[in-house]
């Protein structure tokens, strides 16, 4: 099982998928549970909350499968376009297809019915959009969105939102400080609860 980073402002024993828009909010690469390779990567999103403490947990997640995740800048695994269109009971535009980011708003947009064109349909979409589209992909088997924690680098570390909020598992909770650009502050790590 992997084992990634999640940054907060928020001590808690559990993941609260309520909370989903406490943190930065924006939720630009899908609706889930943000999640880094990084641990400096996850300090600096807990200092984004810009609460007064800031953790880093240490979380296990199930591992990546060919079929169980979408690369946001990458192709789409055969299955989980023949699920999608199997429960959708639609044919699947070429445009969608050509990245997980766009095949993920257009699912969102048309289960929502946000979106007129194919364009309008793969190009933004509206939290609540995101929302139906990280529900129904879990319903088909997809528990990650992946995409690199820096785009020049593809085939590197990488960034996860965790779809299904049972398989956040907490291993360790660190509080961490951070210098006035929003860096982690290296030794500054101070464990507070081990699971």
């Amino acid at each position: 099982m992997p084992i990634v980073y999640h940054g907060s402002g928020s001590l808690f024993d559990r993941y609260d998928p309520s909370k989903l828009t406490s943190g930065q909010g924006d939720h630009k690469f899908g609706a889930g549970a943000y999640l880094t390779d990084r641990y400096t990567t996850a300090a600096v999103y807990a200092g984004k909350a810009n609460k007064p403490k800031t953790y880093v947990y240490t979380v296990e997640i199930p591992a990546v499968t060919e079929d169980n995740h979408l690369i946001s800048a990458g192709p789409i695994h055969p299955d989980i376009v023949r699920r999608t269109s199997e429960k959708l009971g639609v044919s699947i535009p070429e445009k969608a297809l050509s990245c997980g980011k766009f095949f993920r708003k257009w699912i969102g947009n048309t289960i929502t019915g946000e979106g007129n064109t194919i364009n309008q349909k793969i190009n933004s979409a509206s939290l609540e959009a995101e929302k139906a589209a990280s529900k129904f992909l879990l319903g088909i088997g997809v528990i990650l969105l992946v995409w690199p924690t820096a785009q020049t680098k593809p085939d590197g570390d990488k960034n996860y939102a965790l779809l299904d909020y049972s398989a956040f598992r907490i291993l360790r909770i660190d509080e961490v400080k951070l210098d006035a650009k929003g860096k982690l502050i290296e030794g500054s790590q101070k464990l507070i609860k081990e699971f």
